[in-house]
């Protein structure tokens, strides 16, 4: 049995699956709104943790299961990452796990700040003796052994808050911890994207999270702190409308591209909730279409500043709530001249997911299938591009 608990900016999402990695079947789902986070980090525990517990509660009582070990998957302005390299002598002129282990060890401990917490070691690839591209080097002669890693990282502080409120507070214990655009990678992303080169571009309510995919593996990961609830406030503000009134209008009546939309009065309360005021259709999404091609621009300026123009040969894949916008995607295109898409989850191999196939739930579908990857101790070598994702696991596990 797997459940995974994800932490967003505006939701709790509980998923629960079983059975085995390639007939993967999610038993059911519970999302529950909060307030309790910003900008995908912790700032009031009492109302994030009642959320946990009711989302939790809410497939314990509906599946009639207890539920005590849990995966814990989250974003936030606190989470970083870096490449890095690690190298190891070949001991006994053949490869193994000590060797390997070495290396990864190397690699962490060069690149890791002391203040921050090690989430996710990500291998793409090793080298012995100069020869690169090696997917699994174990047996292998040589003298010298090299490994490149993304490492993935987040403050002490914020995984103790998460701590807090999932162990201290609602009693469970967490397996693990996750970066949760990983999930979105494994549910949307396909193998030959990622082999070609990809951006995944998951727009939240509080994050906007960019990773890029080169030859099968995660070569670059960063965490914006602004997304749909900054467009949601611009409205608010521009509008003089409350910040609940403005996210429902942003979905219900908003488009990325102004010129497209034909214009209308929409009729609204106002901030007392008793006053009626009435506004522009076009207007509304004059506003929506500056913030967001403001996020889409620094998403393309922090592909420029990475070097990573020629990394991304098959364009720009869209998840996460704000993805479901009209016209999002020709405003991508236009801005950045490259082909975009929207990203749904796509399991043939899972059950029960027809009505959960949109992008704002990406992310959770995707954790369940991670973890349940990092699970099976038969699959810490066998994933399709080498050694990735289990590397934390495996080393944690010998030392």
């Amino acid at each position: 049995m797997i459940c995974n608990i994800d932490f967003g900016t505006s939701k709790i999402t509980t998923t629960l699956a079983s059975g085995e990695i390639d007939n993967l079947e999610i038993l059911d789902f519970s999302s529950v709104s909060t307030s309790g986070l910003k900008k995908g980090s912790i700032i009031n525990i009492i109302d994030t943790s009642k959320a946990v517990e009711q989302s939790v509660n809410d497939l314990r009582t509906r599946n009639n299961i207890k539920i005590k070990d849990v995966f814990v998957s989250f974003s936030g302005e606190s989470i970083s990452s870096t490449n890095s390299m690690g190298v190891s002598t070949i001991r006994d002129k053949q490869v193994s796990y000590r060797d390997m282990q070495s290396a990864w060890n190397t690699s962490i401990s060069m690149s890791v700040p002391k203040d921050k917490e090690l989430i996710d070691v990500i291998t793409s690839q090793f080298i012995i003796d100069g020869q690169s591209g090696i997917i699994d080097p174990r047996g292998m002669s040589g003298g010298r052994l090299e490994v490149s890693t993304h490492l993935i990282y987040c403050s002490i502080n914020a995984v103790n808050n998460l701590k807090l409120c999932v162990e201290k507070i609602n009693k469970l214990k967490i397996k693990k911890f996750f970066y949760n655009q990983l999930g979105s990678a494994e549910s949307i992303l396909s193998n030959n994207q990622k082999e070609l080169g990809v951006c995944l571009i998951d727009l939240g309510a509080g994050t906007t999270d960019i990773t890029v995919y080169k030859k099968g593996t995660i070569i670059f990961s960063k965490v914006l702190p602004y997304a749909g609830d900054f467009i949601t406030e611009s409205v608010a503000l521009s509008l003089k409308i409350p910040s609940f009134h403005a996210e429902e209008i942003k979905m219900k009546y908003g488009s990325a591209i102004a010129d497209d939309i034909q214009d209308e009065v929409l009729k609204l309360k106002g901030l007392d909730n008793n006053s009626e005021i009435e506004i522009s259709k076009k207007a509304l999404c004059e506003i929506i279409e500056h913030n967001l091609s403001i996020i889409i621009r620094n998403c393309m300026s922090t592909i420029e500043q990475n070097g990573l123009q020629d990394s991304v040969a098959t364009g720009f894949v869209l998840s996460g709530g704000t993805a479901n916008l009209e016209n999002i995607v020709k405003l991508g295109e236009v801005i950045s001249q490259k082909d975009f898409k929207i990203g749904s989850p796509e399991f043939s191999n899972i059950k029960n997911v027809d009505n959960l196939n949109k992008p704002q739930f990406a992310a959770s579908l995707g954790m369940a299938k991670y973890c349940a990857e990092v699970d099976d101790k038969e699959f810490t070598f066998n994933r399709s591009k080498g050694i990735i994702g289990r590397t934390l696991e495996w080393l944690r596990s010998e030392m």
